[in-house]
């Protein structure tokens, strides 16, 4: 049976009994397996990336929080210097991406997933 303790620092440190060969595979063992979970851990890496976040443009999450506070379209298109129509552009596309279907819908949709306050 191999004896190994470890100094205060962390370096192994042997018997003088112990053969210098088992001396170095005990210390190439804990060394290889971290290597391998290094490799392990590179490789997990090189998935595809996840999904974003927020599925929602800026402009998008900065119409859904008027909505939110109860804005009319005109008053948002006023509010971000935009034009009426542009506002249920961006609505329509944020209840796409957030399967909703009402305005209510869309803000509670957006609240629950984390992305207005």
């Amino acid at each position: 049976m191999l004896l190994i303790s470890v100094t205060a620092r962390g370096y192994p440190c042997t018997p003088a009994a112990v053969a210098p060969q088992q001396s170095v595979a005990a210390i190439r063992s804990p060394a290889a397996r971290t290597t391998d979970r290094l490799a392990g851990a590179a490789t997990s890496s090189d998935r595809a990336p996840a999904a974003p976040a927020n599925p929602l443009s800026p402009r998008e999450t900065d119409v859904l929080a008027c909505v939110a506070l109860g804005c009319t379209n005109a008053d948002v298109a006023e509010q971000l210097g935009l034009r009426p129509e542009t506002v249920k552009s961006y609505l329509r596309s944020a209840m796409r991406k957030l399967g909703a279907h009402t305005r209510l819908e869309v803000v509670v949709a957006a609240r629950r997933a984390g992305l207005l306050p």
